[in-house]
């Protein structure tokens, strides 16, 4: 070290914290490399300045700060039930929102619950949101046609007015995709109720 500078390195801390409080290296600013100078990490961040990733997420401190915005103190920033590495090398989900694509249900039951996708709003394209799927239709979300009666969730609930979750709404053994009255029980030919028969005029001779 310099006797004539307190602080050799100019990391932020003097030579004298370094070697009998922090024990980092006087003459490296930067003692485990993450990009974080060693005064930083311990006057700004309460980061560990001798671990490259303070929290062991994956992520090196210098990237969380730097780069993700994520906490190198928390495994988890976001609390969503997964790490931050692997949101950021795994997912490529943000590790600071809980809910990245905004559909209402986490990263983390995203993935490990109810496998759809953690970046997309509708996973399976149907035009209903992942989080509706789940909390209000009951439906799969990784799943266009939950039911397989050849319509989409999506038309079932917005559209024809069916039960996503019944392949044969009005029960009549005509499943909803090929039904042409899927909301009242008809005939097995075309899932209409029958027609009147005209009545029939008979003339009596007089």
């Amino acid at each position: 070290t310099n006797p004539t500078v307190p602080d050799t390195d100019q990391d932020g801390l003097q030579d004298g914290e370094e070697i009998n409080q922090t024990k980092t290296n006087t003459l490296k600013k930067d003692t485990d490399g993450d990009g974080l100078s060693d005064g930083d990490e311990v006057k700004k961040h309460s980061t560990n300045p001798l671990k490259a990733d303070s929290d062991g997420d994956g992520l090196s401190d210098g990237d969380e700060i730097n780069k993700y915005k994520s906490n190198p103190a928390s495994t988890d920033t976001d609390a969503d039930g997964l790490t931050d590495g692997d949101e950021v090398l795994k997912y490529t989900t943000d590790p600071t929102m809980k809910d990245t694509d905004g559909d209402q249900l986490s990263d983390a039951d995203e993935v490990r619950k109810y496998g759809s996708d953690p970046k997309s709003v509708d996973t399976d394209k149907d035009a209903l949101k992942d989080g509706d799927e789940v909390l209000t239709h009951l439906t799969d979300p990784t799943k266009r046609d939950s039911d397989l009666d050849s319509l989409s969730d999506g038309d079932e609930v917005m559209k024809v007015k069916t039960d996503p979750l019944n392949p044969d709404t009005d029960g009549d053994t005509v499943i909803d995709g090929l039904d042409k009255c899927p909301l009242e029980a008809g005939e097995p030919s075309d899932g209409c109720p029958a027609k009147p028969k005209p009545e029939t005029v008979t003339n009596f001779p007089g």
